[in-house]
């Protein structure tokens, strides 16, 4: 199946005839024509390929380099292209045009405000624009599957995520990668960030930092909201309430296996308080999977371990692992519930059991029949869970 995210975008001079096509020939089935227009003023063609995978798109590369010879006069990467940009920025919120809308960002005007703050702190929000603001932090500690990388790498995917979560949220999000070598720094990192922002959002974190500064930010009023632990988990917890709601096995009798539950964050109590019976906390070591006692109704994996040989049903929900955006009816990702976690986050400044908890039935409840869950574009969505959680009662965690 081809993909998006290894295409090729050519630019051809007239009189190429049909190159790209007889190019194309040489991939059937690994290269899809998906985009052919001319320029009207120039007569240059545009064309858009999309391949199945690295390999072929290199090979595709070269073939259109040694075929179209001095014809091609542009070889671009999409993928690449669209990092370029930032992917988002920043607007002026204010007028700058005359003088006097200049003198209200002046340092007497600065001055006032500040003032103000000392004597009525409450007004924080108020007064800037704090309260919509929400920094995405990550140090690359855990990149997808490439493990830790320098810091500066997983801003692509940062960006990528703020997107999305401006999109679903309207707030707006700041990516901000950080050099930090331990989880101690790291945890003082975000504490010094805290004051600035709403909410903070983690991202690609391993689970040591993350524990790091979910603990040191309890201590301030700046809530956390944690990719993995937070939001994967609401997601795997409806899609494994789901898969034995299909299975006809009620909640309080089914014999559940979670494999990796470090990696999991508050799976494993979001399991708990959903009434699973049994959970059984796996780890790789001399007890291998498979001799585990007793038969059991799902194993929920966060490893990528083989599947059982007795065919037990395994839900796939490794946070390094995600499924494309377009297939998450049937396997568990972040953005089903990080938007609405957000959301709440930034209206009563925490995320606590009870709130995670509804997220969870409500998200298991929205999907389709014969699915485990919703899509994650599916209209209404994050509005349907935001709603979920403000009517749940806080309580602690």
């Amino acid at each position: 199946m081809t993909s998006p995210a290894y295409s090729v975008r050519v630019h051809i001079l007239p009189g190429a005839a049909d190159a790209p096509a007889c190019v194309l020939d040489g991939f059937p089935g690994m290269a899809v024509l998906v985009g052919e227009d001319t320029d009207p003023a120039t007569g240059v063609r545009r064309v858009t390929i999309d391949t199945d995978g690295p390999v072929t798109l290199y090979r595709l590369r070269a073939l259109l380099c040694d075929r179209l010879g001095g014809h091609l006069i542009h070889l671009a990467d999409p993928v690449l292209d669209a990092a370029a940009t930032g992917k988002t920025t920043q607007r002026l919120c204010v007028p700058t045009t005359t003088e006097r809308d200049l003198a209200l960002l002046d340092t007497a005007a600065d001055r006032r405000v500040v003032e103000h703050l000392i004597l009525n702190p409450g007004d924080l929000d108020a007064c800037t624009a704090r309260g919509r603001r929400i920094a995405l932090v990550s140090n690359a500690s855990a990149v997808h599957d490439l493990g830790p990388l320098p810091a500066g790498c997983v801003l692509p995917a940062l960006e990528s995520a703020a997107v999305h979560l401006r999109r679903a949220t309207g707030l707006d999000i700041h990516p901000l990668p950080l050099a930090a070598d331990t989880p101690q720094a790291l945890a003082a990192a975000c504490t010094a960030l805290a004051p600035g922002f709403a909410a903070l959002c983690l991202a690609h974190l391993h689970p040591s930092y993350t524990a790091a500064v979910r603990a040191a930010l309890d201590r301030t009023s700046t809530p956390v909201v944690d990719t993995t632990g937070h939001a994967h988990a609401v997601a795997t917890a409806a899609a494994v309430l789901n898969a034995l709601r299909h299975k006809e096995v009620p909640a309080a009798r089914a014999r559940v296996i979670l494999t990796g539950a470090h990696r999991g964050g508050d799976l494993s109590g979001l399991l708990t308080a959903a009434g699973i019976g049994s959970l059984t906390l796996y780890e790789p070591g001399a007890l291998r999977l498979k001799d585990l006692a007793g038969p059991a109704d799902l194993v929920v994996d966060l490893l990528g371990l083989p599947a059982p040989e007795d065919g037990t049903p395994v839900l796939r929900a490794c946070p390094q692992d995600l499924p494309p955006l377009h297939a998450t009816t049937h396997r568990p990702h972040p953005l089903h519930a990080l938007p609405a976690l957000l959301t709440a986050a930034v209206r009563t400044g925490h995320l606590d059991g009870r709130r995670m908890l509804a997220a969870v039935r409500a998200l298991a409840g929205l999907a389709a029949p014969g699915g485990l869950l919703p899509p994650v574009d599916q209209p209404g969505l994050s509005q349907a869970l935001t709603v979920a959680l403000a009517s749940a009662m806080p309580t602690d965690v």
